[in-house]
């Protein structure tokens, strides 16, 4: 059979299953359908591309969920805009750090940068499925102390409301990228399956206050952009 074929007898038997659901593996279906695993990994990737399904490094396939709904010009956090679209979410502290040096360095002053920043890793759930990987940096100077706060749910609800800076304008910069070896055991993502890539530099003012970037796989997330004419 041609994996087309063994595609479309998969979809059909997706109806069964419910949201981040595991399926039948490579093997069995190759013994199922009298057919190589490579036809059945060609099948699977095929309605991996149409979103249908995605795959865990070292578990396995999943029915897909409904995608996060992501709006570049929005302020809310995380929390906010995946908990309203009826997401459970928690999230997982994976690191903090006092750094000197990263990617984005460059953007504070000349002063932040010599006493330096913490950085703070976490990744987002939704559904009980990792979603996103986040790094935050933010300098000393201004947020001292800031590891003694819930720093796990809200970095942005720390900085505004215990150290009462607030936020006043933001720049992104999206692109789609590879995933960092590193980052892959925490997505539980393919080698081979690419991710949005979202860095952000956030001001108070004219002051550079933090440098985030977001890590999510191309699979979990859809990019809205309202345009008002």
């Amino acid at each position: 059979m041609k994996y087309m074929e063994i595609r479309d007898l998969i979809d059909s038997e997706l109806k069964k299953y419910s949201h981040n659901q595991l399926i039948p593996s490579e093997r069995y279906l190759a013994m199922k359908y009298h057919c190589s695993r490579e036809t059945i990994r060609k099948a699977y990737e095929q309605l991996r591309a149409e979103d249908k399904i995605y795959k865990v490094q070292n578990v396995g396939w999943f029915v897909s969920n409904k995608k996060i709904q992501y709006y570049p010009t929005s302020t809310d956090n995380f929390n906010g805009y995946v908990s309203a679209q009826g997401f459970k979410i928690r999230t997982e502290l994976i690191s903090t750090h006092i750094v000197k040096d990263f990617e984005g360095i460059q953007h504070f002053d000349i002063a932040h940068q010599e006493q330096g920043f913490v950085e703070i890793v976490r990744l987002r759930y939704a559904d009980d499925v990792p979603v996103l990987l986040s790094y935050n940096y933010l300098p000393l100077k201004l947020f001292p102390n800031i590891l003694e706060h819930d720093i796990i749910s809200s970095v942005q609800e720390v900085v505004m409301h215990q150290y009462n800076v607030p936020y006043t304008s933001s720049q992104l910069k999206i692109k789609n990228t590879a995933v960092a070896k590193e980052d892959l055991h925490h997505l539980g993502v393919p080698p081979n399956q690419t991710a949005i890539y979202i860095e952000r530099i956030s001001k108070s003012s004219d002051q550079v206050i933090e440098y985030d970037v977001e890590i999510w796989p191309q699979d979990k997330i859809e990019m809205n952009l309202d345009i008002q004419g």
